[in-house]
């Protein structure tokens, strides 16, 4: 159902792209005749290594990307055309986040949108088959928010799919591996959605959400690994999340399906915004996982080996795709995407309304003013704040009004064209990836 094909930027050579839970529990029995002189002792002994071994340890992970697609992040026209398609950039610091695309994280060398066409295309017709765009919608709070909009148009024969425009992170194999993970954004699929999919003919009634592949073999983009999570209309009509663990990552081997979860459970939303994420850890043995939900209920918990018979390291993360073999146009709706190097609400343990708590309000604000003739430049700077999850950032305020957004503790504003003897009021507020705002620092006051 997935066979298509994939040009990559650095290869000028086409290549097609198409349950058990295992648990380690420790029992311990042991009989003990104690003496009436040590008989606190060892209570108190057992009382500090059950304590130990029973509290859940503090879990933590870091925050290597988000944005909300928000001020300053654009797209770039389509460039970089081949026979069947194009690329287009993502480009610009999140002024809401702070971050940056591209994104820097994960050693990844190019971060946009692929476009890739049924049929051969020019610069003058990729917009009749696939456009992509950030625009202004109604987020999932209710609340004017950044999307990024992608729209496959035309498409291949139906039941061949063809056309696809996933959002791609893509990564060099020569630089290891990424052994944790987790990714998490919203998402929304459009009312007629479900109609979009058809049973009428073999290899329709498919759309795809989320992929994962490796690469690397003979030093080219041949991979021999691949999950994917497929939404499949069943024979009943009704829709379902399909997750498979197979080999279809560009290799020249023939298909093998290593593993496959059929969620029939946790309903496809459809017209409205979800939560969905992802989780990996990457072995070849029993501790290798595999995890997602979706509004925090899980639809996928693979545990056990996830890398093929070479160990190729994962090069192609494609959040999310625009990729059916059914009608069109086929849409994707995102926004609020992060990226972690592991769990960030505890192992396992969803996102979705799990963090409720602001950070703990920035302390120590202080400005240094540096004149410059014309303009001044304004060094603010203060004490990192907490969280129970994690920071993402510092939201920063000049006058009331949000100038700016930073992962750092530290900003520099610069102002030019004010009167002598204009003041100006900076606070700070720290977020979190929950979108959690804490209180308002106090004041730093600059006269200019």
């Amino acid at each position: 159902m997935n066979n298509s094909y994939y040009l990559l930027p650095s290869n000028n050579s086409r290549a097609t792209i198409s349950e058990a839970a295992l648990f380690n529990q420790y029992e311990t029995d042991k009989a003990i005749t104690p003496n009436a002189g040590t008989t606190y002792f060892v209570m108190m002994l057992l009382i500090l290594v059950l304590g130990f071994f029973v509290t859940p340890a503090a879990y933590s992970a870091n925050l290597l990307f988000k944005s909300n697609f928000g001020p300053g992040v654009s797209l770039t026209p389509p460039t970089g055309f081949y026979a069947n398609g194009a690329w287009q950039y993502l480009s610009g610091t999140d002024k809401e986040t702070g971050f940056s695309w591209p994104v820097k994280a994960l050693g990844s060398d190019f971060s946009g949108i692929q476009l890739i066409t049924a049929d051969p295309i020019s610069s003058s017709t990729i917009g009749n088959y696939i456009t992509n765009e950030v625009r202004s919608v109604i987020g999932p709070k209710g609340n004017s928010i950044q999307e990024l909009f992608q729209n496959v148009k035309i498409n291949g024969a139906l039941g061949q799919a063809g056309s696809q425009a996933p959002l791609l992170i893509k990564r060099p194999w020569t630089i290891g591996d990424v052994s944790n993970f987790y990714m998490t954004y919203w998402f929304k699929y459009p009312a007629d959605f479900p109609s979009k999919l058809t049973r009428d003919v073999p290899g329709a009634g498919w759309r795809t959400q989320f992929e994962v592949k490796t690469g690397g073999y003979l030093n080219d983009w041949q991979g021999d690994y691949r999950i994917g999570i497929t939404i499949i209309k069943g024979l009943d009509g009704q829709l379902y999340w399909q997750t498979k663990g197979d080999n279809v990552a560009n290799g020249p081997w023939p298909r093998i399906d290593y593993w496959t979860i059929d969620n029939q459970t946790v309903a496809v939303p459809v017209d409205k915004w979800f939560k969905f994420e992802v989780y990996w850890h990457r072995s070849n043995g029993s501790d290798g996982r595999f995890w997602a939900a979706v509004d925090g209920q899980v639809i996928a918990d693979y545990h056990g080996p996830n890398m093929g018979d070479y160990n190729l390291p994962v090069t192609r993360i494609m959040v999310n795709n625009p990729y059916s073999g059914s009608y069109t146009t086929v849409e994707s709706h995102s926004t609020g995407l992060e990226v972690w190097d592991g769990f960030p609400c505890g192992d396992g343990v969803s996102c979705y309304n799990y963090d409720t708590t602001a950070p703990t309000t920035p302390a120590s604000l202080t400005s240094k003013l540096s004149n410059y003739g014309t303009a001044a430049r304004i060094a603010l700077s203060w004490s990192k704040s907490s969280d129970n999850v994690a920071v993402a950032g510092y939201k920063v305020y000049r006058n009331g009004a949000n100038i700016a957004a930073t992962t750092a503790n530290t900003f520099n504003d610069v102002i030019s064209g004010s009167a002598k003897g204009t003041l100006y009021n900076y606070t700070v507020k720290a977020i979190d990836a929950a979108e959690n705002l804490s209180a308002e620092s106090t004041a730093a006051l600059v006269t200019y």
